[in-house]
């Protein structure tokens, strides 16, 4: 019987061994998921990249009102430089204060894109290369990019002709270089002499205090428009006045941050309610004068309703502008579209991306009749109510002011900045065309009215200061540069002949290369950087193109 029995005895502690693994595997590791994803060898984990902080720093949240939620998005990260004394140093000994996975592909101390690739590093360049490499991110140039560096030497007149094309007879374009971005350490840069030009003087410190500028618009959009406005108000004693027209759904807070983003950038700016919440922003176009005289002075002399898009390139020039005529009378001044069609249809009015800029006496009248002409108005565009009550209340007419501009024009725009001319403003540049006029006009501030001056180099290119730098395959005798080239729609229209002159035809692509400015900044020593872009035609293979030109400040 012995024999018989030894199976069931084997049964039975299989069963019970059985019985005490699975119960130990399940009591010991039943957090443990079944399987682990492999990990992607590119993506610093977020909790690690964030104590990178020699690499990184963690950005603000772009609007007060995302102050709140913050907290609960993924932080930005971007690219900073660690010491200045390390740049396109390979030997530095720095290290990041949290070591990376070994298995990462990332170097230390690269910046990493949302999608785990890596960023360009100034770290590893020369340190003439660091403006380059790091707006290389934000402008998203191809890996290596084909580079160009040229000095400028101004030379400061007071006399200078700011429309003579001067010829220069060197080429601008020379002694190019491949440049990587994600390793440049060894590259070396041809030097040349500096470029010598001859350009007006910059324009002399003044303040503006007997300037007022009113709008209406949107918190967001107010928000946005900070940076631009600082550009030309920042410092300046010019006041600005600004009607949220969705204060009521703002909280206290996020307009005392609003506020507070206004005065930091140091514009003097008010921001108000709609005085009637019936009213549109387009009839608030001309209400903001009511709190505009509100918060007015005895020294304000002109009072000037803008669109939010209104863009001056330095007040200097408007100032000056407006000196020439007496503001202490009734005075009614702007300027038309540049589109026929749209005067056609709206009539002889001071369209208001260009301003409508009334004289302080002319306002207060204004002013009182306010409400008045909007509830009789039978137009909606704010900018028509503005002209009907003037011609009611007052016998001013319109005063046409040279260099203002309503910019009706659409798309491809570059004939207008390729012009030579001056506006004292611009326009529409975040709507109807697409340009970074703040980082264009940053030469304004260098030497005044040299922004959109133009220069030919060498036989093919004409450079016009603050936008493009065109070559032209036939040569630049081949270009009448007294005549706008008509790169917008409907140029050929015949319609723009009475502002613009007649117009001259575009040239296609296989003609005319262009290098667009994309990037400008002041360095500490007072030098300007400009880097001005051509994009590079990928299903071909081309690599971008950049010229960097610096403005030598001494």
């Amino acid at each position: 019987m012995f024999p018989s029995k030894v199976p069931r005895v084997f049964v039975l502690a299989s069963v019970v061994l059985l019985f005490l693994v699975t119960y130990t595997t399940l009591h010991l590791y039943h957090r443990v998921p079944p399987s682990y994803p492999a990990a992607d060898p590119q993506i610093i984990p977020i909790k690690d990249a964030l104590t990178i902080e020699d690499s990184y720093h963690v950005a603000a949240p772009e609007s007060p009102s995302d102050a709140s939620t913050s907290s609960l998005t993924t932080p930005t990260l971007h690219p900073t430089i660690e010491n200045e004394e390390s740049i396109g140093n390979p030997d530095s000994k720095e290290t990041p204060s949290q070591p990376v996975d070994d298995s990462s592909d990332v170097k230390v101390g690269a910046a990493v894109e949302d999608n785990g690739l890596p960023l360009p590093n100034p770290k590893h360049c020369p340190r003439d290369l660091e403006f380059l490499v790091r707006s290389s991110i934000d402008l998203e140039l191809t890996e290596r990019v084909r580079y160009v560096r040229r000095y400028i030497q101004p030379v400061f007149s007071s006399t200078v002709d700011r429309d003579d094309v001067a010829n220069i007879t060197e080429p601008l374009i020379a002694n190019e270089v491949e440049v990587d971005l994600f390793d440049c350490g060894d590259v070396a840069i041809p030097q040349s002499a500096p470029v010598k030009l001859q350009v007006p003087k910059p324009h002399p410190e003044s303040t503006f205090a007997h300037l007022m500028f009113g709008i209406a618009s949107d918190y967001s959009r107010l928000n946005d428009s900070i940076g631009p406005f600082a550009h030309w108000m920042s410092g300046t004693g010019a006041k600005l006045v600004a009607v949220v027209m969705d204060a009521k759904e703002k909280s206290s807070y996020d307009m005392k941050q609003l506020q507070g983003s206004f005065e930091a950038a140091g514009i003097n700016a008010t921001l108000v309610k709609p005085i009637n919440e019936s009213y549109t922003t387009s009839q608030n176009h001309f209400t903001v004068l009511i709190n505009m005289l509100e918060y007015g002075s005895p020294d304000t002399e002109w009072y000037g309703l803008l669109d939010d898009d209104t863009f001056f390139p330095t007040l200097k020039p408007l100032s000056d502008s407006l000196a020439t005529l007496d503001h202490k009378i009734d005075a009614y001044v702007g300027a038309l579209s540049e589109d026929f069609q749209a005067v056609r249809g709206f009539g002889f009015m001071a369209f208001g991306g260009a301003g409508a800029f009334l004289s302080a006496p002319l306002a207060k009248k204004l002013g009182d009749q306010a409400p008045k002409c909007i509830d009789e108005a039978t137009a909606k565009e704010g900018d028509t109510i503005i002209r009907d009550c003037v011609y009611t209340n007052s016998r001013a007419k319109l005063t046409i002011l040279p260099g203002l501009y309503q910019q009706d024009i659409r798309d491809d725009v570059s004939g207008f900045f390729e012009a030579g001319l001056k506006p004292l403003n611009l326009h529409h540049w975040k709507s109807w065309y697409k340009e970074p006029v703040e980082k264009m006009a940053k030469v304004a501030k260098f030497c005044g009215d040299c922004f959109l001056q133009r220069w030919r180099f060498g036989t093919d290119t004409v450079f016009s200061n603050g936008f493009s730098i065109a070559t032209y395959k036939d040569g630049v005798e081949s270009v009448n540069l007294q005549l706008m080239e008509g790169t917008w729609g409907r140029a050929d229209s015949k319609d723009f002949d009475f502002s613009l002159g007649p117009v001259r035809e575009a040239y296609p692509a296989d003609r005319k290369k262009s290098y667009k400015l994309r990037e400008a900044e002041f360095v500490e020593n007072g030098d300007l950087k400009q880097l001005y872009v051509r994009v590079g035609d990928s299903s071909q293979g081309e690599l971008d193109q950049v010229v960097e030109l610096v403005w030598l400040k001494h």
